[in-house]
């Protein structure tokens, strides 16, 4: 993998059976339904696309915020110390990626990969 490739998008949507529903018919792909972090996601076809994410219902969703891309880095602390260097803001710190098992527990079991 390369630095700088997006490897993840979460698009917001207000409802979430409606959202998958359109994008499969739409793209002409299969979206599957499954819970990470307690939350249900419409999970797009990891088999048949380079760049893996989800539909993800928002309470408060506000169309203009748009899609959230996620981008692989060799080393996140120096990604995150240049941000500063170079007129950014930083608006969420680092954050471990985590799913909770059927039995309750928090794991970053492969996160999503499987």
């Amino acid at each position: 993998m390369e630095q700088g490739q997006a490897v993840w998008f979460e698009i917001p949507v207000k409802d979430l059976d409606r959202a998958i529903n359109f994008y499969s018919k739409v793209l002409r792909i299969s979206i599957e339904k499954r819970r990470f972090i307690d939350k249900e996601h419409g999970l797009f076809n990891l088999e048949k696309n380079n760049i893996k994410g989800v539909l993800i219902e928002k309470e408060n969703f506000i169309p203009a915020n748009g899609i959230c891309l996620f981008f692989f880095v060799q080393d996140i602390l120096n990604s995150l110390a240049a941000v500063p260097e170079y007129a950014g803001e930083i608006i969420l710190e680092k954050t471990l990626i985590k799913q909770k098992t059927e039995e309750g527990n928090l794991t970053i079991r492969e996160n999503l990969n499987n």
